[in-house]
């Protein structure tokens, strides 16, 4: 199973989102996570030996540059990998409207 966990920001909820990985893995030994977190929190995501992928967002850059090319080009860039992961479960562990 496939697993994308969203959760941008910030450093203590991304942490506090490990646990709940750690439960999923030790019951689920086929499961393998992805995860969706903004640039500056990447490296802390990347310490924790279940996550495969780390897809970067730069959501408080890409705001205050909304209308240059290269904003959207680097955010249809994500949605070509989120889509060719084809992603089992998707977990919006960040639960706020953005």
């Amino acid at each position: 199973m496939k697993v994308l966990i969203v959760k941008t920001s910030s450093m203590g909820d991304v942490i506090h989102t490990f646990p709940a990985v750690e439960d999923a893995t030790r019951n689920r030994p086929d499961i393998t996570f992805d995860w969706c977190v903004e640039e500056p929190f990447a490296g802390i995501v990347a310490l924790h030996p279940a996550i495969k992928t780390i897809h970067k967002v730069a959501i408080r850059r890409w705001r205050k540059r909304l209308f240059d090319g290269g904003t959207w080009r680097e955010m249809a860039g994500l949605r070509r990998a989120f889509r060719a992961s084809r992603y089992d479960l998707v977990i919006d562990a960040q639960g706020l409207l953005k």
